[in-house]
């Protein structure tokens, strides 16, 4: 990741821990807290080659007690050879919902790197529940 809060960790993006709503404190999560209002990212580094279709996420929003809230706008990207490239998708698929997941699909990649580059809203920063990957 781009940072990782220390009270946090990038373990939480793939603990299979479903939150309830987005402001869920019952499981560990990913913020890039203190970042406000900067571009992030994270990603997942896979031991062999994965073919991927759509990813899932499930933003942190802490409205009312904290200062992270959904991100401004995010991409998804995977490494082809030594080159990010975008995934074939409009920018209206990657949705910033809070509560739910934000599933964006695509034309299947075959890659061992997904990076999601993530745009935080001005004066706030951001965080992941979870990231599933399919």
């Amino acid at each position: 990741a781009s940072h990782c809060n220390p009270d946090d960790t990038t373990d939480a993006l793939s603990d299979n821990l479903v939150p309830t709503n987005s402001n869920y404190h019952e499981s560990p999560r990913m913020t890039w807290w203190n970042h406000r209002g900067t571009p992030e990212w994270v990603q997942y580094d896979f031991a062999e080659p994965k073919k991927v279709s759509s990813v899932s996420v499930y933003w942190f929003d802490d409205t009312g007690i904290g200062e992270c809230r959904v991100p401004k706008s995010w991409v998804l990207l995977y490494k082809s050879g030594d080159v990010w490239t975008p995934v074939s998708a409009s920018a209206a698929d990657f949705t910033v919902k809070k509560d739910g997941w934000n599933r964006v699909e695509f034309p299947t990649v075959e890659t061992k790197q997904l990076r999601l580059e993530v745009q935080l809203q001005p004066r706030f920063s951001g965080g992941i529940l979870e990231w599933k990957v399919n």
